[in-house]
């Protein structure tokens, strides 16, 4: 990822929380947080842990499937070594690409490696999207921009497309004709594998459909906490293409874009935009919270946990 990128996303970022803070009052952010409720702040967290264990465990299924077998322990630093590197990289790709790279050092099988995580943030992303039409279609005429509606539906169709591509048995031929041993046909090849664990991904599949919903109650929990007066109904609605939107690569772990979501989504249905905004700010800050456990291995090991060829591997 060239420097220029990188920098156009931390434009982005803060262009957008400067921008929020200009047109909102501080110090009623202030109020809104201080007055939260410290049991159910205490509560989302836990909520926060709850779906890191949910993603650590598909992801597990996932290289489980190709038959890479490795440490748990190593996967759960792995996991939260990326987490804690994505929280400060940019949205979408960062903490997967720390994850690749991480899990690739520690067995032989790179395009395993790569493949598993690959599935594994598209699953994610489809979960997103099935929540988000879900969501859109059972509450249509509570959305505040209805067109939201048809972008979503084509970003899952393209998703869905792209899906049955990567494991079509067909397009698999092909690259096996080609016979270019390169990393995209390895990798092509081990994404392919998945087309024969079909059990393995809809359990993968579900279990990034419970991510989703805590993600919902998280923020819920914290409205809660801060006394938003929100109704339940209006998170379900609109927390799925928020995620959508904070997922966007054209930020640095989805501050700014995720801040002016929460504002221009709850503002529409009576939610004080300050405590919009400061309700953004402490998700983002509970998530991070929920990666530190990586910036404690990192302090401690550095990236020792990925040295070596530790995999245990069955042959294909």
């Amino acid at each position: 990822m060239s420097k220029l990128s990188i920098f156009l996303r931390v434009v982005v970022s803060i262009g957008l929380i400067v921008f929020m803070f200009s047109r909102l009052d501080f110090r009623n952010m202030i109020y809104f947080v201080g007055k939260a409720d410290l049991f159910l702040v205490g509560l989302t967290l836990v909520a926060v842990l709850a779906d890191r264990a949910l993603m650590i465990l598909r992801w597990v299924k996932l290289v489980d499937a190709l038959d890479v077998f490795v440490s748990r322990l190593r996967i759960v630093k792995i996991f939260f070594l990326s987490t804690f590197f994505g929280s400060f990289l940019p949205s979408g790709v960062g903490g997967e690409s720390v994850r690749a790279a991480s899990f690739s050092r520690l067995t032989d099988r790179t395009a395993e490696s790569i493949a598993s995580v690959v599935m594994d943030r598209l699953l994610g992303l489809l979960s997103m999207l099935l929540m988000a039409l879900l969501s859109m279609i059972l509450f249509y005429g509570m959305y505040p921009h209805p067109a939201l509606f048809g972008v979503v539906l084509l970003v899952s169709i393209l998703v869905v497309l792209g899906m049955a591509l990567i494991l079509s048995r067909d397009v698999q031929v092909r690259l096996l004709e080609s016979k270019k041993e390169n990393w995209f046909y390895r990798i092509a090849r081990a994404i392919g594998r998945y087309r024969d664990r079909f059990n393995t991904l809809v359990i993968v599949l579900i279990l990034s459909l419970g991510v989703q919903l805590l993600r919902v109650l998280q923020a819920y929990l914290l409205s809660e906490a801060m006394s938003l007066d929100t109704a339940a109904i209006y998170f379900l609605c609109f927390i799925p293409p928020i995620l959508i939107i904070t997922m966007l690569p054209i930020s640095i772990g989805g501050w700014g874009t995720t801040n002016a979501a929460y504002v221009a989504f709850f503002s529409t249905v009576g939610m004080d935009s300050d405590g919009a905004f400061a309700l953004s700010i402490l998700i983002l800050a509970l998530g991070v919270l929920g990666n530190l456990p990586g910036g404690l291995i990192y302090a401690l090991e550095g990236f020792r946990s990925t040295d070596g060829s530790q995999a245990n591997t069955r042959s294909i």
